[in-house]
């Protein structure tokens, strides 16, 4: 996908083979999660567009610089909770939007159990960043990407820890005539494929399960 970002921090794939070893304990899953939140957030507030703003320092006034756009932190249920830690430190300003999403056992299709977001006037120049630890159908992107276009929301950002390459491509698909949408996804790796039951190969098991000790 033209709009897949790979992010090879040395540090990134450290903790993320941390979080694939099956032996990692919850505690340290979680930590090591955190710490990738950080990284991850960073490389994708780097695109934020900014203001001036005027700053009296000890010595003489300047103009300064301000994040001059709404910006929605949306965490898919449950797992993509696991990830808001780093955005929400960096950029306590953030607004934070919820989706719940689970994925149907037999079909393999998203199904919808709770949406709220927050009352934003100009929802065409805000920027939401969606957050889904395991991209693996991609259904859960997919249908979160059409309901916030549906809403009017033009600029979404999609991040993720890992995906599989069938995700990508349905998400391409999906979305390919959109011409006038922006939409762009990061991960910190792009994995082999999905197996018979629709899980990330390598992977690292259920993200949500992991992260809570379910």
């Amino acid at each position: 996908m033209k709009k897949l970002k790979i992010i090879t921090h040395p540090l990134v794939q450290h903790y993320l083979s941390i979080m694939r070893d099956k032996k990692t304990s919850k505690a340290e899953f979680k930590e090591s999660l955190d710490k990738i939140s950080y990284i991850v957030a960073a490389e994708t507030f780097a695109a934020l567009s900014l203001g001036n703003k005027s700053v009296n320092t000890p010595f003489k006034k300047i103009v300064g610089k301000k994040v001059n756009e709404t910006v929605v932190l949306l965490p898919i249920l449950r797992a993509g909770l696991g990830l808001t830690k780093g955005f929400t430190d960096l950029y306590p300003e953030i607004l934070t939007s919820h989706i719940g999403i689970y994925r149907d056992e037999k079909t393999l299709k998203p199904v919808q159990y709770y949406f709220r977001f927050p009352k934003i006037q100009n929802k065409k120049d805000a920027t939401v960043i969606i957050l889904d630890p395991m991209i693996a159908t991609g259904g859960s992107v997919i249908f979160t990407i059409e309901c916030l276009l549906n809403m009017g929301i033009r600029k979404i950002k999609v991040v993720s820890l890992l995906c599989a390459p069938e995700g990508i491509d349905a998400i391409e698909k999906s979305f390919r005539s959109n011409e006038k949408k922006h939409i762009e996804i990061t991960s910190c790796s792009l994995d082999e494929k999905l197996n018979e039951k629709g899980y990330i190969i390598p992977g690292l098991g259920d993200a949500g399960d992991r992260i809570f000790g379910t």
